[in-house]
């Protein structure tokens, strides 16, 4: 026959179990970021390259920032951290390199309107 205690102790034995599996699943190891931060060097290789250090300076001097924390937690061990700094430093040089392209974009814009303005006083002064 089964007693009442029995299953009480039968489940205080089950919950413990199942709280077990659940911790030891939260405690997995974090794999070591290193496409994140191969992702990161790529994005800030490519704002540079659009003269992010003239057009968007912060941002990309932010990017870098980043990736050099991402790189000292990796030294530390701390995996977690390493990707999301990782990641921020991605989206920052993403940032820089779309402001640089717009601010190249504008500029040639205003060059294109300023030499159209030069066109337009030559032709009024020739006629």
């Amino acid at each position: 026959m089964i007693k009442k205690t029995d299953v009480m102790r039968l489940c205080v034995v089950l919950v413990l179990v199942i709280g077990a599996i659940g911790l030891a699943g939260c405690s997995a190891p974090v794999p070591k970021p290193d496409t994140q931060i191969q992702l990161a060097e790529n994005a800030i290789n490519r704002a540079r390259e659009v003269n992010a250090n003239e057009y968007a300076p912060l941002e990309l001097k932010f990017a870098e920032d980043k990736l050099k924390e991402a790189k000292e937690a990796v030294a530390k061990q701390d995996f977690e951290k390493a990707r999301i700094k990782a990641e921020e430093s991605a989206e920052d040089a993403k940032l820089a390199e779309a402001k640089s392209r717009s601010a190249k974009a504008k500029k040639i814009t205003q060059d294109m309107q300023d030499d159209v303005d030069t066109l337009r006083k030559e032709v009024k002064r020739v006629q």
